[in-house]
């Protein structure tokens, strides 16, 4: 017999609160549920998955960039239908926070090879997108760290963004990623994988940053402006995301003479000057720095 499919089920603060945090439930005001809902669309997102919810991957994929009426433009895309078969790992900053993630899934598999996302594990709850994503494990669960694992292992391309924060704006105005996880530079030598490096314009609204720089002025560690992302991810509708693919980087460059920190900061440096150079090729000598105006 035929698998049932599990029925959507609408995403809902109230409900969310109760089975999460039962006791805090009940002193939550419904008017701030409401304000909640609004800030993250959750009538529009509610109404697009339970629309989508039993298309196939790439069929969903492209639904959701069809529903943020994304435009995208590739600078080197003649590089990816030889590179992609190579089992890379596709390496880029993260100006948005979100739509860049989906946009960039759609581009590299309309390639014939199979990609995945790494990404937080909350979204494998999205049934249709589960199958194109790599979990991040958390510490200590030793079977999701085998999976990731195995992800690595695997012939499927891989997306990462080593940040795994949104970029934020440089005294100097420039955006930029704080920090890159060193991650990528582990797996590409454990498991052979040359890094594509791809650099993304882009920014959100001057609010957003706003919110964070008064969370930092106030000394708040958790990122309370993320609440914002959903909003300005429709902030971002119709507009063009340039996205630019860099020469193609061997494993074998990241020697152990350097730590994997400096080689993450390294080719983090790199692929901001793809943004302005997309003919650069990576200096491994190159020390890493801030960028400039």
């Amino acid at each position: 017999m035929p698998t049932e499919v599990q029925a959507f089920v609408k995403i809902d603060i109230k409900e969310l609160l109760k089975t999460k945090a039962p006791r805090l439930e009940r002193f939550v005001p419904s008017s701030l549920v409401r304000s909640l809902s609004r800030l993250l669309h959750l009538d529009e997102i509610n109404d697009f998955l339970e629309n989508s919810y039993q298309l196939e991957p790439t069929e969903f994929v492209h639904s959701c960039n069809q529903f943020l009426a994304l435009s995208t433009k590739v600078i080197g895309d003649s590089l990816l239908g030889e590179y992609l078969p190579q089992r890379p790992i596709i390496v880029a900053n993260h100006p948005l926070g979100g739509p860049e993630s989906i946009a960039l899934l759609e581009i590299m598999g309309s390639y014939g090879v199979k990609t995945k996302l790494v990404s937080n594990s909350i979204l494998t709850h999205l049934r249709p997108l589960a199958p194109s994503l790599v979990p991040i494990p958390a510490r200590g669960d030793r079977l999701a760290s085998r999976a990731f694992q195995g992800d690595f292992a695997s012939d499927a391309a891989i997306i990462i963004f080593p940040a795994g924060y949104c970029s934020r704006p440089l005294a100097n105005g420039v955006f930029f990623d704080y920090q890159w996880h060193f991650t990528f530079i582990k797996m590409a030598k454990k498991y052979n994988r040359p890094i594509i490096p791809v650099h993304i314009a882009g920014s959100n609204s001057k609010r957003f940053y706003r919110l964070s720089a008064i969370r930092k002025a106030l000394r708040i560690k958790t990122s309370l402006e993320s609440l914002y992302l959903p909003d300005e991810m429709f902030k971002q509708r119709g507009k063009l995301i340039e996205f630019t693919v860099g020469q193609m980087i061997e494993s074998s460059i990241f020697d152990n003479q350097v730590d994997n920190c400096t080689w993450a900061d390294k080719v983090r440096n790199h692929v901001y000057h793809l943004g302005s150079q997309p003919t650069r090729v990576f200096d491994p000598l190159a020390a890493p720095q801030l960028p400039f105006k």
